[in-house]
């Protein structure tokens, strides 16, 4: 029986970034996950990539902060370049409308100590020339950013290996193995696996790991986010862009490419971990992108792809 001091399930973002600062601290780690990496069908995958501090609930908002400063080095720290950036992130707003809730998120996030600002007119049109000109005003925020999440994803767990964490691909965790209440280990394709303490970061699939433990999580649904890209175009964004009420978040990768997110749904089995693209909220989410910016119209789509999320009470 394989066994370690911390068993994680999971290797997103989440589980692979735990798995690396536990086994770089000297914990002895064992990191388990269903697939091969890396795992593109679960939320790591429908990430966007967005390095995002504005837009979240108040709580996370110190925790966003400190992490920009982690990301700055995290490239050096993990060996490998997780291609990001920190060129700033614009939330636009189309409808006058919605300014005055705009205004006041940026003045509850500067009271947290975020450094952001509204952007209106002619200061949004020199900062943002492709963006269409129905945007009225932004909420900019300069040390938002983005990065690869597949190379951020994988950089974690390659270090965690360096740091002497032990992993199993291929290996489907189907449930707990316990002494009385407490937790010791897993039950898993690749056989019985032993743990001093376990951390389940399996994404869609943990409240159904939890259950067949008897921990009973407040998972309540599922999402099936779609992802696009296009094919490469001359340099014209390097922010990250997002559309309040429209379901877009946009950048530009490295290679010219337009990674295009936000929200738009597919569909799928979570049991299965199929996903399956829905053509129709293809070409919404790809004619909102052009509303947004009219450069990219005519501009192919490349590749499109699913991750699967999952959502607590809260969301």
């Amino acid at each position: 029986m394989r066994s370690a001091d911390v068993l994680v399930v999971g290797a997103g973002v989440i589980g692979a970034s735990i798995a690396y600062n536990l086994a770089r601290d000297g914990a002895d780690v064992l990191l388990a996950d269903r697939a091969q990496p890396p795992a593109g069908s679960t939320a790591s995958g429908s990430s966007a990539g967005g390095v995002r501090q504005q837009g979240r609930v108040a709580p996370e908002i110190p925790l966003a902060i400190e992490s920009i400063a982690m990301w700055a080095g995290l490239a050096d720290e993990l060996g490998m370049d997780i291609h990001y950036h920190c060129h700033g992130m614009t939330f636009c707003v189309d409808d006058p409308r919605l300014l005055p809730a705009l205004h006041a998120r940026v003045a509850r996030e500067r009271a947290a100590g975020l450094e952001i600002r509204v952007v209106e007119a002619d200061a949004l049109r020199r900062m943002l020339p492709c963006v269409s000109p129905r945007i009225v005003a932004g909420s900019y925020c300069p040390t938002d950013g983005h990065a690869d999440p597949m190379r951020t994803t994988r950089a974690f767990s390659l270090a965690a290996e360096r740091h002497r964490a032990r992993v199993l691909w291929d290996c489907d965790v189907r449930g707990f193995r316990r002494d009385g209440d407490r937790i010791t280990g897993a039950e898993a394709s690749a056989g019985p696996l032993a743990c001093r303490t376990l951390v389940l970061t399996a994404g869609a699939a943990t409240h159904r790991i939890a259950a067949r433990g008897s921990v009973a999580l407040p998972m309540l649904r599922e999402g099936f986010l779609q992802m696009m890209v296009t094919a490469p175009c001359p340099p014209m964004l390097r922010q990250v862009l997002a559309w309040v009420g429209h379901g877009i978040s946009l950048k530009q990768a490295p290679s010219g490419g337009f990674v295009i997110g936000g929200g738009w749904p597919g569909r799928g089995d979570v049991d299965r971990y199929e996903t399956h693209l829905i053509p129709g909220a293809m070409a919404k989410s790809a004619g909102t992108t052009v509303n947004l910016v009219p450069a990219l119209a005519g501009v192919p789509v490349v590749r499109a792809w699913i991750g699967i999320e999952s959502y607590a009470r809260d969301e």
